[in-house]
């Protein structure tokens, strides 16, 4: 005896809800891309030819000092007591905190010595200075 078979319509593929989903997503990552930048202010960085991008320096708790020697932690100013107890209590949420120091290169040493004494002070012994490190061509000469 021969079964009938049903008739099989072809799959479909539906266009709607994947284009749904790309505008989420770009939205999504336009959204976090613009939180990621708002870390840091304009400085004029000071320039080591031999300096080192870690990879880990996105992660990092962002201390900027500007060339009059104001204090912001990311891009809010703070005095140096109030940045000793944000960094204190992330400390204690997160023993192994490490931050990276922005400094512009016309400041003077005094605020940096302070915010090194104070991320001390607060328990961070991991910490490290944005450099700016030319590319091949920056440092032969031929960038624009």
């Amino acid at each position: 005896m021969k079964l009938p078979l049903p008739d099989l319509e072809d799959a479909k593929f539906a266009m709607a809800p994947m284009i749904d989903m790309v505008f989420l997503l770009l939205v999504f990552f336009m959204c976090a891309s613009h939180l990621a930048t708002q870390r840091n202010i304009r400085l004029n960085i000071p320039f080591a030819s031999k300096g080192v991008v870690p990879k880990d320096r996105p992660d990092r708790w962002t201390v900027n000092i500007t060339r009059e020697g104001d204090v912001y932690s990311g891009s809010t100013p703070v005095t140096i007591e109030e940045l000793k107890d944000l960094v204190a209590s992330e400390v204690k949420q997160n023993p192994s905190l490490k931050v990276y120091i922005r400094a512009d290169a016309d400041a003077t040493h005094k605020p940096i010595k302070k915010v090194m004494a104070t991320l001390a002070e607060a328990g961070v012994d991991d910490f490290i200075f944005g450099v700016y490190t030319p590319s091949d061509s920056e440092a032969a000469g031929t960038a624009p």
